[in-house]
């Protein structure tokens, strides 16, 4: 009967590494009562069926160990699962290299690439997953896990075995170099377990330090199906941005249109924010990670806000910044023109074969000789005072993908991203203070010329005027506390607040 099981697996797994999905519809029949009772009471379900398919995960993997050298192991783990306080934790996230590499989003998981490969269960293979068994009682708490049969199926790679194995396979190999991935750092149990018995049978052997670097490689350049999977984030956070636009009015709480936001990713079907979603007024939008999102914004302030929604792991990254009451003042629109022409620069310069910095420069030299301009500053190299950042990054798996590459080249994305922000008490007339301006878009490369991803939000200034006055979902008042219990959360008084609204 085993052989029988690993037959019919390796059959399914085959299966799934010329791109079919199986799921309880179209598994074999008699396989699907297999695939759950051999391995725990529940069975394993596919609820999205776009995800990246084993066929390009196993192409990324062939890649690498290509570049790999001879003789060569190299070891990869997931992310450690992370506590946020007493028994709860937040939700897990894989390592971004490891999920690149086998599209594994389990915890407590591994991967094993061997150059010359290695022999498991009497078969040459070059790739390893480890997962852990399936646990019936767990996974009533902790949801469904695929198991290692199960992962065979879903992900095609070589072997997958059980994580108890993984010291017992790494005897069995001799490597001349090791390939280290990201280090673990506050891992327990099993991942820990695993990590310490690599670490041991680390200690002596030479490193082949260019592992990290191949992946980012790779991850540089996407592949149609991984620009399908960010451009629905970044559609997402076009979205999101357009509501939060045509919602915002002094009055609300920065953390209003944070909500808002947020509830627009997930309802398009984002798992995650890329980031932490940034919405800074006033004198916040000078901050450049502001994330407390906590002030009343008043009529007359500028507002910063940027956010992006993450889908199936890819990230989005834009940026708009604009007047909370619906009309720039003649100081913030003069910032905002200077920084559109800084950012259109930019685009502009995002050319098939240009330096990946070319942009940057372009970007920078707009910015200086505008401040200069208007008196702001009095030479170009004071610019770095009020436009202290890079004006981008390269865009994927990480909302700041590896940038190893540094050539432009078709099928990058990246960030183009000039700021100017001017805090209170600066050097310069107080009515440029507390205006803060980022305008951020994401940038596909092509063999044409750049195309902006992100460019169904407005960035002129008469269209973003237009757009504010619209009122927009997060003007509904469905939702939001009463004023009396407003008035509670104040401090005010128990009794008055609770009679107020008793039945409601």
């Amino acid at each position: 009967m085993r052989a029988v099981t690993s037959l019919l697996l390796s059959a399914l797994a085959l299966g799934s590494s010329f791109g079919l999905t199986w799921n309880s519809s179209n598994v074999p029949a008699g396989l699907a009562p297999l695939l759950s009772s051999q391995e725990g009471a529940l069975p394993y379900n596919v609820y999205e069926e776009d995800k990246i398919k084993p066929a390009e995960l196993r192409t990324r993997r062939e890649k690498l160990l290509e570049k790999m050298p001879a003789g060569s192991v190299a070891v990869l783990f997931t992310n450690p699962e992370r506590q946020r306080s007493n028994d709860t934790d937040f939700r897990f996230r894989p390592n971004s290299d490891f999920w690149y590499l086998t599209g594994c989003e389990e915890p407590n998981t591994a991967l094993l690439l061997a150059k010359d490969g290695i022999v498991i269960d009497g078969q040459n293979v070059y790739e390893v997953l480890f997962v852990p068994e399936r646990n019936p009682r767990s996974e009533v708490w902790t949801g469904i896990k695929m198991g290692p049969a199960r992962a065979k199926v879903e992900l095609g790679v070589d072997a997958v075995l059980p994580t108890s194995r993984f010291s017992e396979v790494l005897k069995a190999v001799a490597p001349t170099q090791i390939g280290n991935g990201d280090p673990v750092v506050g891992a327990s149990g099993v991942l820990e377990q695993m990590r310490s018995a690599y670490a041991a049978f680390s200690e002596g052997k030479t490193v082949w330090r260019g592992l990290i670097r191949e992946i980012g490689a790779l991850r540089t350049t996407k592949s149609e199906h991984e620009l399908r999977l960010l451009k629905r984030a970044v559609d997402s956070t076009v979205a999101a941005h357009s509501e939060a636009i045509k919602s915002c009015e002094p009055g609300m709480r920065e953390f209003e249109i944070q909500a808002l936001v947020e509830y627009i990713f997930a309802r398009n079907g984002c798992e995650a924010v890329a980031y932490g979603s940034i919405v800074g007024s006033g004198m916040n939008s000078c901050i450049l990670h502001y994330v407390d999102n906590r002030k009343r914004i008043q009529n007359g302030d500028i507002l910063c806000m940027d956010v992006g929604g993450e889908y199936h792991g890819y990230a989005a990254d834009v940026t708009r910044s604009y007047p909370a009451n619906g009309k720039f003042t003649p100081a913030q629109r003069a910032i905002y023109q200077l920084v559109l022409e800084a950012q259109d620069a930019g685009i502009k310069a995002c050319q098939n074969g240009a330096p990946f910095r070319a942009y940057d420069a372009a970007c920078r030299e707009v910015v200086s000789k505008g401040l200069v301009k208007l008196g702001i500053i009095q030479e170009p190299a004071e610019a770095r005072r009020y436009f202290m950042h890079g004006s981008g990054h390269y865009l994927g798996l990480d909302v700041h993908d590896p940038q190893v590459i540094t050539t432009l080249a078709p099928n990058q994305v990246l960030t183009v991203e000039p700021g100017i922000y001017i805090a209170p008490g600066s050097p310069c007339d107080p009515k440029w203070w507390s205006i803060g301006i980022r305008i951020e878009d994401d940038i596909l490369i092509t063999e044409k010329g750049p195309v902006n991803l992100s460019a169904g939000v407005p960035r002129d200034i008469a269209s973003i005027e237009k757009l504010m006055a619209q009122k927009g979902l997060g003007n509904n008042p469905a939702g939001k506390l009463k004023d009396a219990l407003a008035r509670f959360s104040r401090g005010d008084d128990l009794h008055n607040c609770l009679a107020e609204n008793h039945g409601h």
